[in-house]
């Protein structure tokens, strides 16, 4: 199953990727480097590098995981009820004032590309996947059914703002 993308977070991915190859290529210059150093066991530098370079190495299978994937565009995300893609606002029952969700999927999520990503394989995001505004959907937390009202479904666009705050895999 191919995983959704919009098509500017793949573009930044394909970005991302080629940092990511940089800075492989770089630490193992630099892994190389420290073992020119000698006594391996006492050698921060190696050490340091060998981490770094297992970092990037998760990093890296981490994106590809995702793959293959279905680019989105802009003009094909609709509004007319919850789908990826959308900008939705949630109203928890007993809560004065509705949450604002970003329904997208595991790289926006990765990249911290959007504000407050619910990823569409989610439970939060299946539950709300193909209500309408004023429409509700419960959701089991803690033995407990909590009902939630769509309140608002808008497009996310090229011109949405991107600044991270959390992220819900």
């Amino acid at each position: 199953m191919a995983t959704l993308i919009l098509q500017e977070t793949y573009l930044a991915l394909e970005k991302e990727m080629k940092t990511i190859n940089k800075l492989r290529s770089q630490t193992a210059l630099q892994i190389q480097q420290a073992v020119e150093l000698g006594d391996l066991k006492e050698n921060y530098e190696y050490k340091a590098a060998k981490e770094k370079m297992e970092f990037v190495i998760y990093k890296k299978q981490l994106l590809q995981s995702h793959g293959p994937f279905k680019i989105i565009k802009y003009g094909e995300i609709e509004t007319d009820q919850v789908r990826f893609g959308n900008i939705v606002k949630i109203l928890e029952e007993g809560k004065k004032e509705a949450e604002e969700y970003y329904l997208l999927g595991p790289i926006e999520s990765e990249l911290d590309f959007y504000p407050d990503v619910v990823t569409y394989r989610a439970p939060f995001a299946q539950a709300m996947i193909g209500k309408k505004i004023n429409e509700d959907f419960f959701i089991d937390i803690g033995g407990k059914d909590i009902k939630f009202t769509v309140t608002a479904i808008e497009k996310i666009t090229a011109s949405t703002p991107k600044s991270p705050k959390k992220s819900f895999i």
